[in-house]
């Protein structure tokens, strides 16, 4: 028995690690996917690796390392393991999430034994193969997402592996960044280790061990608690893509949540087989949009560890877009994923129509691009990715211009774009009328006018670039815009894009406009004051004002 005070303490001291782990990670590394837009996580874990405290600056992460670690342990027992050790993996079908998101683990040993392990979970710019920044929705394989590590050894008993770390160096664009980098991550790592000894010294590792799993314990009961005061039923839902990627439209994703006792039931029956392009999700990445989903329905508020995942059940049928089968291409899993996560969403509200929220947009308008650093002259690899609307809600507007559900990365400061990339950036403003109308609006679009001061290779993409799959308006609400994509040829010629690689030449331009959230209940039940506060913000146009709330604002 562990008396509750030192089980919080403990707690809290663990959960203060990771987040001075990503603070040192953030400072260090080189490229702002890491530094600016905080796509990373950072995580402490018992001997066995379950997850005891995670600092999650993307959700796209929740629960991702632990299965990565589990696949670590397994090729590699406590016994041949020295202290000193670092691991590197990334491959999606031992854990990984995709190829450009490299975990790092190191075990951290106590009177010579392991007694936990500390990691980290970054996404690098590039790691090689077929396209810039490695991510490709036309991929045919995962063999053209660059290179991919099954846990091996970075560093060996303490020594870095010179033979490992040039191999790498030779098989990425920009090696400078990427070597950065994983360094910064191995920082983080060390650091996690050594205050995570300093904690076993200061508690007793039994002592610590026991707090960790009473942490664990904790988060389960409480969430199968709100799970429980829930009627038992099920609700499904049904969401799509825009295609595969190569061409195919319409990618059905089926989605029934199941409610019984203190336990749920996410079950993808119905799911497209898997695509022939690059838009595959590997289990883990599923399992983050489910645990997201669920959390954010029964215990937002919840610690997110190992513990969370127990009352949880995952049927991903072999085969299909959620569970592909090797050799599969899975690099922009993350389109699929932000897909998964509103589809499940949905089947929540369909269960219980109090989860009151409208569609948000999950395309996630991106690009990546290889050119050269206007400091440097060396290749280099800018990457941004742009939110969208969150969905309005039953109590409030949705926000405007996030990245919504699993996202949350931040974009790229136009002044860091500048100084590191042959890229200027014209504006970036939200776009008027782009949320949903209702009760309470959807969240508004943005749009980032890009110019080019150099030839560099592209690739942009989007989701939800069609009426038909943009955000859902819910009990009445209308649905928020679709996304676009312009290029502007500096000869005058101009193309609309969805998904597409292609060169650019200075002067040329591209244009970005993300979609709106879908809007909550009738537009005519808007609160005036709620309009003419839009009208002034410029968040309302005053023809759409009068076309949907006309009515409402004269009678005030």
């Amino acid at each position: 028995m562990i008396d509750p005070i030192t089980v919080a303490t403990i707690a809290s001291a663990l959960v203060a690690i990771t987040g001075e782990m990503s603070e040192s990670l953030r400072r260090s590394s080189y490229s702002p996917i890491i530094r600016e837009m905080l796509d990373f996580s950072c995580a402490i874990f018992t001997p066995d690796g379950d997850m005891a405290a995670q600092s999650e600056t993307i959700p796209a992460l929740l629960g991702a390392m632990p299965i990565a670690l589990r696949a670590l342990i397994e090729d590699h027992p406590a016994a041949e393991l020295r202290d000193g050790d670092v691991f590197v993996s990334n491959d999606p079908y031992r854990g990984g999430t995709h190829t450009p998101d490299i975990h790092i683990f190191a075990p951290v040993f106590r009177d010579g034994r392991v007694a936990g392990w500390s990691g980290t979970l970054a996404h690098h710019a590039d790691i090689g193969g077929t396209n810039p920044g490695t991510e490709g929705y036309a991929n045919r394989s995962i063999f053209e997402e660059g290179l991919r590590f099954p846990p091996i050894r970075l560093f060996d008993g303490g020594s870095p592996i010179p033979s490992l770390f040039r191999y790498i160096e030779a098989n990425v664009r920009d090696p400078r960044a990427t070597l950065g980098d994983l360094r910064a991550q191995v920082a983080a790592v060390k650091l996690g280790a050594t205050r995570f000894n300093e904690l076993l010294g200061k508690y007793g590792v039994e002592t610590v061990h026991r707090a960790m799993g009473e942490v664990l314990d904790q988060t389960e009961r409480r969430l199968r608690a709100s799970i429980n005061v829930r009627p038992d039923g099920t609700g499904s839902a049904v969401g799509f893509l825009d295609n595969d990627g190569v061409g195919n439209d319409d990618i059905r994703i089926a989605v029934a949540v199941t409610v019984r006792g203190d336990q749920v039931e996410v079950d993808f029956e119905g799911t497209a087989g898997q695509m022939t392009g690059g838009m595959n999700a590997p289990r883990t990445a599923v399992m983050a949009a489910v645990l997201f989903a669920i959390k954010a329905v029964f215990d937002p508020e919840g610690l997110p560890n190992s513990g969370g995942a127990r009352p949880i059940t995952v049927r991903l049928p072999p085969g299909t877009l959620v569970n592909p089968q090797f050799p599969a291409a899975v690099s922009l899993r993350h389109l699929t994923a932000q897909r998964i996560c509103d589809t499940v969403v949905r089947a929540f509200a369909d269960l219980y129509p109090d989860v009151g929220v409208a569609g948000a947009f999950v395309g996630f308008s991106s690009l990546a691009a290889e050119g050269r650093s206007p400091r440097t002259g060396a290749t280099t690899v800018p990457q941004d990715d742009l939110g969208g609307g969150m969905g309005a809600t039953s109590t409030g507007d949705g926000l405007d211009a996030v990245d919504t559900y699993l996202g949350n990365v931040g974009i790229l400061p136009a002044e860091v774009c500048e100084l590191q990339y042959p890229i200027r950036i014209w504006r970036t403003e939200l776009v008027a009328d782009s949320g949903g109308a209702g009760r309470f609006r959807g969240g508004l679009a943005m749009i980032r006018e890009y110019e080019f001061t150099d030839a560099c290779d592209v690739v942009a993409y989007t989701e939800q670039s069609s009426v038909e799959h943009g955000a859902w308006g819910a009990a009445g609400g209308r649905p928020g815009i679709p996304a676009e994509i312009l290029l502007e040829r500096l000869d005058g010629s101009r193309a609309l894009i969805t998904k597409q690689r292609f060169g650019v030449m200075a002067g040329d331009r591209l244009v970005v406009r993300t979609g709106g959230g879908g809007g909550y209940g009738p537009p005519e039940e808007r609160d005036p004051d709620r309009v003419a506060k839009d009208l002034r913000e410029g968040k309302v146009s005053g023809a759409a004002a009068e076309n949907l709330y006309g009515t409402r604002i004269s009678s005030g």
